[in-house]
């Protein structure tokens, strides 16, 4: 597939030790995320008067680490600055994408995945302005192939739908991500409170990044089905573990990452999902475009067929519905694979999602990337597909969902 241009759908940066503070106003450089180097050379990460020990956070950029070396990040026995630099570098970054044969990536956060968890809302609207407009420099370095998912105060509506606005007019910001968390009270996406929102990705034409955070720190799964704190015989449990916060000062919500990350990340986009496609928002607001991330896809086309379903046996409870949610799917959104996945081929071929709707994520430089070999595994899932639809999947669906081409 040397002839394709491989675009990923949601790569990931980690949070730069220093950069993202020198973005703050003065008065908040010292609340604002960074990390600070005693004299002894140990390393804290430090956020709004609370400090962390920097080390556990190198397993955050474990990407083409060896099985021992992942094992030691997490431990913490690896140094923060022993992070590889294309973790938050822009030239290191290109390189990275070369070794993969990769053309463009949009990239999403790590630490600030959990912003979310801070409650409050003049605080947090600082560290996104200060987080966005340092990603967006780092994409200014990117020769064109870096692009920014702006990260949003979500707990905050109003304060949210505002740094939509605002960064969309930076240059190489083509998405803001939200959790696919409804933050306003348990009230579902569709309710009403959540426009202003709506209206500002549908106004400004930036995509919306429904990426999930395997916390439970605000409602969703992990919270409702009661698995954020399982009482098993682990390693995290006897402390043998040291897995910190994403984010200094907040607690983690969970006390194991297999239940919660396997169920609640799928778990709840496909609640988000039911509410955004039934629930009358894209009626709403039909310039909406929309991608479903790091939740695998497999599961989306029997979603759809059930929820289509659903609508034609009790149309009485969605009057509102003037098409079927998976005509609502194939006109608004798209969903991320992983790249091996084996349901890929069988997805692109139903005609409840297609190719044309299906992106792929590297995820690089979590330490579940393949890395390298992501286009590889991708080649090898899209084999039995025609040599369109790999090429649809591989780079041109993901430059229409953020419009890197306009």
């Amino acid at each position: 597939m040397a002839d394709h241009r491989y675009v990923d759908a949601d790569g990931h940066v980690v949070e730069h030790p220093t950069a993202i503070a020198d973005h703050a106003p003065s008065a908040w450089r010292d609340r604002v995320w960074h990390v600070e180097t005693e004299a002894d050379g140990s390393e804290w990460v430090v956020l709004d008067g609370h400090r962390e020990p920097a080390n556990v956070y190198t397993a955050s950029a474990a990407a083409g680490f060896s099985d021992d070396e992942k094992a030691r990040a997490f431990r913490g026995e690896l140094r923060f600055s022993e992070i590889p630099p294309g973790a938050f570098e822009a030239k290191a970054r290109l390189a990275a994408l070369d070794s993969d044969g990769i053309d463009r990536s949009v990239l999403y956060p790590t630490a600030m995945l959990a912003i979310h968890e801070i409650e409050d809302v003049e605080f947090s609207s600082v560290l996104c302005r200060a987080y966005n407009d340092w990603l967006e420099d780092l994409c200014a370095d990117g020769e064109g192939r870096l692009y920014s998912a702006a990260v949003v105060p979500q707990r905050n509506i109003e304060a949210a739908a505002a740094e939509v606005r605002r960064t969309a007019k930076l240059p190489h910001t083509v998405a803001a991500f939200l959790r696919p968390n409804p933050t306003a009270d348990w009230k579902p996406f569709s309710d009403p409170v959540y426009d202003p929102l709506w209206r500002a990705f549908s106004d400004t034409g930036l995509a919306l990044g429904f990426h999930p955070a395997l916390f439970g720190d605000i409602p969703g799964a992990a919270t409702g089905l009661r698995i954020k704190k399982l009482d098993f015989d682990t390693a995290w449990n006897r402390g043998e573990l040291d897995l910190r916060p994403p984010l200094p000062g907040v607690s983690i919500g969970h006390n194991n990452h297999f239940f919660v990350q396997a169920l609640s990340n799928p778990f709840d986009m496909m609640t988000t999902i039911a509410f955004m496609l039934a629930g009358g928002v894209c009626s709403r607001f039909p310039d909406l475009r929309m991608v479903f991330l790091e939740s695998n896809g497999g599961w989306i086309a029997p979603w759809l067929e059930r929820l289509d379903h659903h609508a034609k046996e009790f149309a009485f409870d969605v009057p509102w519905l003037d098409e079927l949610p998976s005509e609502t799917f194939k006109r608004h959104c798209w969903i991320s694979f992983d790249p091996d996945e084996s349901a890929l081929a069988f997805t692109a071929s139903s005609p409840l999602v297609g190719a044309d709707r299906i992106v792929w994520a590297s995820d690089y430089p979590h330490p579940d990337a393949k890395f390298p070999g992501t286009t590889r595994e991708l080649d090898q899932a899209t084999a039995l597909l025609s040599a369109a639809q790999r090429a649809a999947i591989a780079g041109s669906n993901t430059r229409a969902l953020y419009g890197l081409d306009v």
